[in-house]
């Protein structure tokens, strides 16, 4: 009576951890893009939400803040800092009349022109100004 072993071969096992291995690779590449688009939008929603409280300041006061601290608290109950480092605020700038405000966005490393430095290695992406 012959003698039959039960089990994988080493060949078997290679190719399925090879197949876990890539699978995990994708996903994990899958999971990082999906956070930096949720953290892009954030940045993006934070400037809108800003925009409108510079139009209702402008239209109160017939001219924009000279700083984003003037809309504290009578316009917006807080000023945006961005998702990935809370200790960096979004750039601005302002003559009066006329504003910028910018953030460095993760999925989009193409600049903008006239936005001031989003911080140290980051691209100013997005940009914002008055209608």
């Amino acid at each position: 009576m012959p003698i039959i072993k039960k089990g994988f071969t080493l060949v078997e096992l290679l190719i399925v951890i090879t197949l876990i291995g890539l699978l995990a690779a994708f996903g994990t590449q899958t999971y990082l893009k999906s956070q930096q688009r949720s953290r892009d939008g954030r940045r993006q929603a934070d400037l809108e939400a800003i925009r409108s409280a510079l139009e209702i300041y402008r239209y109160d006061q017939s001219a924009y803040p000279a700083t984003l601290v003037s809309l504290v608290p009578d316009y917006i109950s807080a000023i945006a800092v961005d998702p990935q480092n809370p200790t960096r605020l979004y750039p601005y700038s302002t003559t009066g009349l006329t504003y910028i405000l910018c953030a460095g966005l993760e999925a989009t490393t193409t600049a903008v022109a006239g936005c001031d430095s989003c911080g140290t290695g980051i691209t100013c992406s997005y940009k914002l100004t008055n209608p």
